[in-house]
C-alpha cells in the first residue's frame, strides 16, 4: 500500500517554501505600513519617516512598485512550458531561484543605495520567479505523488501561498521586522527559502514520468524510480513503470506540445477552456476586494487603526487553517464538491457583504455582521483551491506543460487586469461591487457543477478520457491508464 512517507514530506515541503511560499509572501509583504512609508525616503522622492499618508504622485509610483509584480507573473507563467522542457521540473525550480536570490539582494541592498529604482526591478524579478512557481510546483508535486493522495499534495501549493501571506503579515508587524530601520531585511526574506531549496532540492529525484516519456532516458527514470520508491512507501512500482512506458509508447510520435498546438487541439478543447475558466474565476470571484474592504470593515467595527495589523494576521490565520481543512478533505469529499461548494460558499457571503456594507453607518451591530462575512467568505475561498491541481490532472503528458502555461498565464493576467480595474469599479459601484463577485461564484458553482468531472482517485488518462465525448474526438487505441 502507498503511504505518507518521511522522503515525500520532504520533497513536498522544500518544493513549496523554496516556490510558491514566496508567491504569497511578496503579494503581502508590500501592503505592510512600513514598506510603503519608508520607501519613499529615497533621493528624489523626499519623504519623513513620521510622514503616513502618500501624495497622489507618489500613490501612482508606488502602485507601478507593486503591479510590475503581476507583469513579472504573466512572463514567467508564460514561460513555464520553456523552462519544462528545457531544464525538466527540478532543473525549472533551481534556475528560477536564480531570480528570486537576485530580486532578495536589489531589496536588501535598495536602502543603502537610496534607489527606489533597485525594488522596482527586484519586484519585477520576482514576479517572474512566482509565475514560473505556479506553474512548475503543481507538475512537479502531482508526477511525483502517489495516486491515493495526488490531489491532498497538489494542494499544498496553495497552503504554501496562504501561509506566506501570514508570514509576511506576522514579520511586518512593528514588534518584528517593520520598523524603518528593519524594513530592508523583510523585502529580502524572500530570498531565505530560495537559498534553502537550493541546498535541498539537487538531491532530492527528478519526476520519472518526465525523464521516460518527455526526454526518453529509461535508464534515468530507474534510477529516479529506485530513490523514489521511498515515496510511495513500497517497493512495488512495476505498475506505474508498465503504465508509463504504454504512455511513452502512445505518445512516441508526439512531441512535447507547445501553447499555440494545445490551443489548436481539439481533443483538449474542453480541458483548456475549463482551466482557464477556474482561474479567471478564481482571481474575479471577490477576493481581493474583501483584502480591499479589511480596514474599512474593521474600522467601522471599532478596531483602532494601530491594532487593525494584528486583525488582519488573525484573517489570515482563518485562511490558512481553512486550507489546511481543505488538503485533509481534498481525497475523501473530491475536487467537485469542494471547489463547487466554496464558490457557493463565497456567493452567499457576497450577498452578505453588500447588505451589511450599506447598513453599517445606520445601524452599530450591523459592523459585527461585515467582520463574519469577511471570515465567511475567507473560507469559502480557502475550501476550494483546486485550480492548481485540476492544470496538472486534466492532461496526457505531453500537453501538460503548455496547459500549465495557460492556465497559470490567465491567472496573473486577470490578477493584472482586476488590479487595475478594480479601483474605479469600487469606486463607481461602492459596495454593490460585491453583487458582481456574486454573479461570478454563481457561474463557476454552475460550471463546476455542470463540466468538471470528479478527478479524485482517477489515473490522468482516465481523467482525459472523461472529456472524450464532450471534445467530439475518438478516444485513441493506443493510450492506456497512467500513474
Amino acid at each position: 500500500k502507498q503511504k505518507v512517507t518521511f522522503p515525500l514530506v520532504l520533497a513536498v515541503i522544500v518544493t513549496v517554501m523554496g516556490s510558491t511560499f514566496q508567491y504569497g509572501y511578496n503579494i503581502a509583504v508590500v501592503n505592510a505600513p512600513a514598506p510603503v512609508n519608508y520607501c519613499f525616503n529615497f533621493g528624489y522622492i523626499y519623504r519623513s519617516f513620521e510622514v503616513t499618508t502618500l501624495s497622489d504622485s507618489d500613490l501612482i509610483l508606488w502602485s507601478f512598485t507593486v503591479s510590475i509584480y503581476t507583469v513579472g507573473g504573466m512572463i514567467g507563467s508564460f514561460s513555464t512550458g520553456f523552462f519544462v522542457k528545457k531544464f525538466g521540473r527540478k532543473g525549472a525550480l533551481l534556475v528560477s531561484n536564480s531570480l528570486s536570490i537576485v530580486g532578495a539582494i536589489l531589496m536588501g541592498t535598495s536602502k543603502a543605495a537610496n534607489s527606489l529604482e533597485m525594488i522596482i526591478i527586484a519586484r519585477f524579478l520576482l514576479g517572474i520567479f512566482a509565475g514560473l512557481a505556479t506553474g512548475v510546483v503543481p507538475l512537479y508535486l502531482g508526477e511525483i505523488s502517489p495516486k491515493a493522495i495526488r490531489g491532498a499534495l497538489g494542494v499544498i501549493s496553495q497552503l504554501s501561498i496562504t501561509i506566506g501571506i501570514l508570514t509576511a503579515q506576522l514579520l511586518s508587524l512593528k514588534e518584528v521586522l517593520g520598523t524603518a530601520e528593519l524594513w530592508p531585511i523583510l523585502l529580502a526574506f524572500t530570498g531565505v527559502p530560495s537559498a534553502m531549496q537550493l541546498c535541498v532540492l539537487p538531491f532530492l529525484p527528478e519526476s520519472p514520468r518526465c525523464l521516460l516519456i518527455d526526454r526518453d532516458r529509461e535508464d534515468l527514470a530507474r534510477k529516479g524510480f529506485c530513490y523514489s520508491q521511498s515515496f510511495r512507501g513500497t517497493s512495488d512500482v512495476a505498475v506505474e513503470i508498465r503504465e508509463m512506458r504504454h504512455e511513452a509508447e502512445a505518445q512516441a510520435s508526439t512531441d512535447q506540445l507547445s501553447v499555440l498546438e494545445v490551443l489548436k487541439d481539439q481533443s483538449v478543447r474542453w480541458q483548456i477552456i475549463s482551466i482557464a475558466f477556474i482561474q479567471f474565476t478564481q482571481q474575479m470571484c471577490g477576493i481581493n476586494a474583501i483584502f480591499f474592504y479589511l480596514n474599512t470593515i474593521f474600522e467601522a467595527a471599532g478596531v483602532a487603526g494601530d491594532t487593525q495589523n494584528y486583525a488582519s494576521v488573525g484573517v489570515g490565520t482563518v485562511n490558512v487553517f481553512m486550507t489546511v481543512i481543505s488538503v485533509l478533505l481534498m481525497d475523501r469529499l473530491g475536487r467537485k464538491i469542494l471547489l463547487a461548494g466554496g464558490y457557493a460558499i463565497a456567493g452567499v457571503f457576497c450577498i452578505v457583504m453588500t447588505i451589511s456594507l450599506n447598513l453599517q453607518d445606520q445601524i452599530s451591530w450591523i459592523s459585527n455582521l461585515s467582520i463574519a462575512s469577511v471570515i465567511g467568505f475567507i473560507i469559502g475561498f480557502a475550501t476550494c483551491p483546486v485550480p492548481w491541481i485540476l492544470t496538472a490532472e486534466l492532461f496526457r503528458q505531453s500537453s501538460r506543460p503548455a496547459a500549465s502555461s495557460i492556465g497559470c498565464g490567465v491567472n496573473w493576467t486577470f490578477n493584472f487586469a482586476l488590479a487595475l480595474v478594480f479601483p474605479f469599479m469600487q469606486k463607481g459601484m461602492g459596495p454593490y461591487v460585491f453583487l458582481f463577485f456574486l454573479c461570478i461564484c454563481a457561474i463557476a458553482t454552475a460550471y463546476v457543477v455542470i463540466i468538471i468531472p470528479e478527478t479524485k482517485g482517477k489515473t490522468f488518462q482516465e481523467i482525459n478520457n472523461m472529456f472524450v465525448k464532450r471534445n467530439k474526438v475518438k478516444e485513441p487505441e493506443m493510450m492506456l491508464e497512467e500513474a
